[in-house]
């Protein structure tokens, strides 16, 4: 009788999750890259009780995970925390912790916060395969969600619109920051990964520290050593150096239950974002429903910032001043925040239906994707 690998019984669990592996369409076509990655990644000695594992957010306790691989609780907890080591397993709670596999695009994002504890050969081996599957092999298609519902969606900065009694509580960085029990600050993966391979555009630009995660997923990396707490209103300082620097916010695309990051994305090396800015899968991320408005056209002064900041090209500056594309315009609030003559705002366009929760998130993009 052929024992399966256990590569293999793991990319058809990863296979089976949201997101998958295999390309829109194609459901149990897994690209070779990503069984070559993940045997990188994970130890072939421990591959066989990672599959003894369910993929997030399906989680086990310590309790019976043990169980599952008969072994003692002690020897089930040494075994787990080298697979949370190995960036493939995800660790919630500290009294009564719970596991899982992590979902394919922490599997994707996590290893670069960790690249720093790695060997430099092995590193830049993981940010090479990681970078192969993502744009080569068009992972980027399948990473952002289906056609129809992104993964992930632009909020505007607050600042840019006029009136904050039009800004729902789930597009509304201050409450999503004030709701947040714990916040950590880390180094961005996609930054990351481009730095590693020395093709990183934004170098100069944009520090290397600039997603925001919260609640567990805080927890879980400043327990890993690859983030560090900061306050809530260190956080808010932060999201407004950063939307000065040009860098756009984008959170799970998701209305109600908690939030577990908030990234400040560039146009050169957030794969979301990619999509749109970079490669051919136009809405990668969904709009925020707003979009930019000229308040005062006359008292413009032709500084041509709001078209050099908007990385989705959606401004061009004419005899007159800025036009707006609405099509292409996200509705991130760049422009209006770094406008001197303070002449743009966002209006409120309803243009996006917005998932109730992660479930529902989830289910939407895995039946679109079939």
């Amino acid at each position: 009788m052929l024992i399966e690998d256990p590569y293999e019984i793991l990319v058809k669990k990863l296979d089976s999750s949201v997101p998958r592996l295999s390309p829109l369409g194609q459901k149990g076509k897994i690209p070779k890259g990503w069984v070559e990655y993940l045997k990188e990644l994970i130890d072939s000695e421990d591959v066989k009780y990672l599959i003894k594992l369910k993929v997030g957010p399906n989680l086990l306790s310590l309790k019976r995970y043990a169980k599952k691989i008969k072994r003692s609780e002690d020897e089930a907890k040494e075994i787990l925390d080298r697979l949370v080591n190995q960036n493939c397993v995800l660790k919630i709670g500290s009294k009564d912790p719970k596991y899982a596999i992590h979902q394919t695009f922490l599997l994707h994002s996590f290893p670069p916060l960790s690249y720093h504890k790695y060997s430099k050969d092995k590193a830049k081996k993981l940010a090479e395969m990681s970078f192969k599957n993502m744009v080569d092999d068009g992972w980027y298609k399948v990473y952002s969600g289906s056609p129809e519902t992104p993964t992930v969606r632009v909020i505007p900065v607050q600042e840019s619109i006029d009136s904050t009694k039009m800004i729902l509580p789930f597009e509304n960085v201050s409450k999503i920051i004030d709701d947040a029990k714990i916040i950590a600050i880390a180094k961005c993966a996609c930054k990351t990964r481009t730095e590693t391979l020395g093709i990183r555009d934004c170098k100069e630009k944009y520090p290397l520290e600039t997603c925001f995660y919260m609640n567990h997923m805080a927890k879980f990396i400043i327990d890993k050593g690859i983030g560090r707490e900061i306050s809530k209103e260190e956080t808010k300082r932060l999201c407004k150096e950063f939307n000065q620097k040009g860098l756009v916010h984008t959170i799970e695309n998701f209305e109600e239950g908690t939030h577990s990051m908030l990234c400040n994305c560039c146009s050169c090396c957030c794969n979301p974002l990619g999509g749109i800015t970079m490669w051919d899968k136009p809405h990668a991320v969904a709009k925020a429903n707003y979009v930019a408005e000229i308040k005062d056209i006359e008292m413009c002064e032709r500084c041509g910032t709001c078209e050099t900041n908007c990385i989705f090209k959606a401004i061009t500056l004419n005899e007159e001043g800025p036009e707006i594309e609405e099509d292409k315009c996200m509705g991130c609030g760049i422009c209006a925040v770094n406008c001197s003559a303070n002449i743009i705002t966002l209006k409120r366009l309803e243009r996006e239906n917005i998932p109730k929760d992660f479930f529902e998130l989830g289910f939407k993009i895995g039946r679109e994707m079939d």
